[in-house]
């Protein structure tokens, strides 16, 4: 699909920091995580749509919070980076959840690789997409209820930033797509988020859908800017 072909599956990732620890909390509680610390994520699962149950890792916010965000993972599924992207949102105030969008194939980590998740997310609708994203920002309201939603996601994830920003789902309140193609002939008009576009300087593959994306934020009226 373009969101996936726009996103490339062969390149290395970017070095991160070491991933948050995920799972369950041990018996023994641990101190309370500062601000600035990452926070360490939980194994979660909640309800999707009709019926489905969908996985996530999900970090609380270190302190009192200021949002909750919807971290949304590139190609290659759920993975130890994603979860620390999460993790660092928790711990500068922002609850945070990474949705695995490959829950009903059994999770990102039952597929063995990279390339096995890859194939896999080929091989979804948008729609349902769309339906687990707007399922994970319910859950996000339920677990950090009051706090204002965003939404952020890198290339593959970027693309599906996008898609939920166009589905209009009411709840979110703010979306950062880090490039990703947009849906074709994206309409934002029944979203209220303001969105940040980032794109990059010189990448032009990157940059292909950005003057498109800008157009449409234009149509829509949504308070945005768009940044290389």
């Amino acid at each position: 699909t373009a969101l996936l072909a726009a996103c490339g599956g062969g390149g290395e990732e970017v070095a991160s920091p070491p991933p948050a620890t995920s799972g369950a909390p041990s018996a023994s509680a641990a101190p309370a995580p500062r601000p600035g610390q990452t926070v360490a994520t939980q194994a979660i699962t909640f309800d999707g749509p009709r019926g489905r149950t969908l996985q996530g890792a999900w970090a609380p916010a270190a302190t009192t919070p200021k949002g909750a965000v919807l971290v949304i993972h590139e190609n290659r599924g759920l993975t130890d980076h994603i979860r620390s992207v999460a993790g660092r949102f928790a711990g500068s105030g922002f609850a945070a959840l990474a949705i695995d969008l490959l829950s009903e194939e059994g999770g990102t980590a039952s597929l063995g690789g990279d390339a096995e998740a890859t194939a896999a997310l080929a091989k979804v609708p948008p729609e349902r997409f769309t339906a687990d994203m707007r399922a994970g920002v319910a859950e996000l309201a339920r677990r950090a209820p009051g706090a204002k939603i965003g939404a952020v996601g890198f290339c593959f994830g970027g693309g599906m930033t996008w898609l939920l920003v166009a589905s209009g789902e009411p709840r979110l309140a703010a979306a950062a797509p880090f490039y990703g193609p947009l849906p074709d002939n994206a309409d934002f008009k029944d979203s209220k988020a303001a969105v940040l576009g980032i794109y990059a300087e010189q990448d032009q593959r990157v940059n292909a859908s950005r003057g498109e994306a800008r157009l449409a934020l234009r149509r829509a009226g949504l308070t945005h800017t768009i940044v290389t």
